[in-house]
């Protein structure tokens, strides 16, 4: 039985499968993260690139997991979902699937394997398909290990490694294996440290009669006790930051062949992209001619425009999922969903019928990572929105899989510095998409205090940009309106006595609300506190820890104003009202101000908030949380006013 000998490692482990220990089973927490609420004892990974019996190069992987569950949250680690490629050309396909769980009963270890009657393999979208399956019989204090091998035709296409997961990792090694024809790119990402150690091995290549003496490149790698991965607010993709290795190919030379060169620039990307069915179904012929035909009454561009997208998202639903490949645009149609890039193909048609100039922008959403344009991939995006622009020479960006944006109004996740627009004459180009709209809310808060003890006001909100965006998105997330208001009583500790709203239902880049309501201060027997922020515009809670590690991100830039407006009784004067303030923050480029005015009849409050950067480095965090949490304690400002 051989355990490795690595004084980092706390848990040892028997690496081979089935050796499952008792002391793996008695364990019942983990000594460097007692929260943990599942363990991974121990992983393996090993990929080799090779060549099969038909003489054509493929690649190997050979996964092997073993995870202990701590705690009742730990149940879903045994769950599985794989989802991989597979097309008429290229094709992942899996074998050896063993899954098995381990539990202690009487002291016996017994052993619970999972029929393969639970693996299910299905169709998951064009080009894609998903392999789920469970470990049977788990429970709190239960191992799991689960094994299978994976070839995979793209023989070029190295697997991303990582070393850091949601969970701790006690143990993970790696090894991959590249025949020297090869030549690719390491690139390493994360805090944590790798050891890594390389050798060579010799072997033989056999070609038309000939045999050629041929080095595999042989790289090591294992880590001990890598913490979870600690998930921080305003990060939109943490895989980003996990401890790992990625290897992009360069270069093939195999002896009596043309050398391949794989490295690539953006001017190969847009090739790609332009000679593959996404941009043959993006050119197609419009779907809608007769409603298109009608459209052109419209009065303005934006009005055209405007109606397209309303026609398309009554023809098809959003599946709400965010495609790079078109389906053909006539399935489409008959079976009235698609993804995203289908509407926007289908928009498109209609926009090109019109005579405006349609162009698609290729988007890496934000929550698969940041896009480095000085670094070309083969293919980096995940999808495509749509670039038109007008016979005035205004520009429009618009996706049509979210009714709740509006022309140059885009989810969050789009939001990027690097999209580029894609030209079959060579004139592709980066755009920012961070600024396309002025983003923010107005607030407007009127309001009386009531000798009975209650303050009686109306509060105006006025969103436009992303800030309508999202707040669309919120309204939409309940069932009803009912439900709404009964969260916005929650969250502003108040009673609401009357609720309307206009655009958030909309096809706009603007929506507005209207609540009138009551609440009771706190007070004494001749003091009155008023609160002056009915709710906070930013938590205390967003940046509670005292370090961070990976960089504050903002999807945009934006504003808010807040104006608080108190009608003074009768009897009562103002007695205290917090003392003005202006300060900044140059890390994240914003400026807060708050002066409070009084007199005899009335006491106002004027509060603005203005943020340029949207990004904010590690290195800065501790001025942006000072910032931030100075900004909490306004919101907690109160004006006093005395019974004369």
């Amino acid at each position: 039985m051989a355990f490795l000998d690595l004084s980092a490692q706390t848990i040892p482990v028997n690496k081979r499968f089935g050796k499952v220990s008792k002391e793996e089973l008695e364990l019942s927490s983990y000594d460097l993260d007692t929260s943990a609420t599942a363990l991974v004892l121990y992983e393996n990974k090993w990929t080799s690139v090779h060549l099969n019996a038909a003489g054509a190069f493929n690649k190997t992987t050979k996964t092997h997991t073993r995870i202990k569950v701590l705690k009742e949250e730990g149940l879903k680690w045994g769950d599985f979902e794989i989802v991989y490629y597979s097309s008429n050309n290229n094709h992942e396909s899996f074998s050896g699937i063993d899954v098995v769980t381990y539990n202690l009963d009487g002291g016996k270890i017994v052993e619970t394997k999972m029929p393969k009657k639970y693996i299910f393999d299905e169709d998951f979208t064009e080009n894609y398909r998903k392999l789920t399956f469970s470990a049977q019989d788990v429970k709190v204090g239960s191992v799991i290990e689960v094994k299978f091998d994976c070839v995979d035709t793209r023989y070029w296409n190295l697997e991303d490694i990582y070393f850091q997961k949601n969970i701790p990792v006690n143990l993970m090694e790696c090894e991959v294996r590249i025949p020297e024809f090869f030549s690719f790119n390491k690139k390493m990402s994360g805090y944590h440290s790798v050891d890594y150690a390389a050798k060579t091995e010799s072997s033989t290549l056999q070609s038309s009669g000939d045999s050629y003496v041929y080095n595999i490149d042989i790289d090591y790698y294992s880590a001990a006790d890598v913490p979870a991965f600690n998930k921080e607010p305003l990060v939109y993709n943490y895989r980003q930051y996990y401890s790992g290795v990625k290897y992009d190919i360069k270069s093939l030379q195999i002896p009596g062949a043309l050398y391949e060169d794989y490295s690539v620039s953006w001017e190969d990307v847009d090739k790609n992209y332009l000679e593959s069915d996404l941009y043959i179904r993006f050119k197609a012929a419009c779907q809608f001619k007769d409603e298109t035909a009608a459209i052109a009454a419209e009065a303005t561009d934006e009005k055209k425009i405007e109606a397209v997208v309303k026609l398309v998202q009554e023809k098809v639903t959003w599946d709400e999922s965010y495609a790079i490949l078109p389906e053909p645009l006539g399935q489409v149609v008959k079976a009235r969903s698609g993804s995203n890039v289908d509407m926007n193909c289908l928009a498109a048609g209609c926009l090109r019928e019109l005579g405006f100039t349609v162009e698609p922008v290729m988007v890496k959403l934000r929550s698969t990572g940041v896009l480095q344009n000085y670094q070309p991939e083969l293919n980096p995006f995940d999808t495509f929105i749509l670039r038109v622009v007008t016979s005035s020479g205004d520009i429009h960006y618009l996706d049509c899989g979210s009714s709740k944006g509006y022309l140059n109004v885009l989810d969050p996740l789009m939001l990027i510095s690097n999209a580029r627009v894609l030209r079959p004459d060579g004139g592709s180009e980066w755009v920012d998409l961070t600024r396309l709209c002025v983003s923010g809310t107005n607030m407007y808060f009127v309001a009386g205090y009531d000798p009975k003890g209650e303050i009686i006001g109306t509060l105006t909100i006025r969103y436009r940009g992303e800030d309508a965006y999202l707040a669309k998105l919120d309204y939409a997330s309940y069932p009803d309106e009912d439900a709404y208001m009964e969260d916005l009583e929650d969250d502003f500790g108040v009673e609401v006595v009357e609720y309307s709203s206009t655009g958030l239902k909309d096809f706009s880049d603007n929506a507005s609300e209207k609540i009138s309501f009551t609440y009771s201060p706190d007070a004494s027997a001749d003091l009155v506190y008023v609160n002056l922020f009915i709710d906070p515009f930013h938590s205390k809670d967003t940046f509670q820890s005292m370090n961070r590690s990976c960089p504050v991100d903002f999807p945009y830039p934006y504003s808010i104003s807040y104006r608080y407006t108190l009608q003074i009784p009768e009897g009562y004067a103002v007695e205290q009202v917090p003392e003005n303030i202006h300060i900044t923050c140059d890390e994240l480029k914003a400026s807060v101000k708050m002066v409070t005015l009084a007199d005899a009849h009335t006491l106002q409050a004027v509060f603005t908030y203005t943020q340029d950067n949207i990004l904010g480095l590690p290195s800065d965090y501790e001025n942006i949380r000072s910032f931030w949490q100075y900004l909490s304690d306004i919101y907690g400002s109160v004006a006093v006013l005395k019974k004369m």
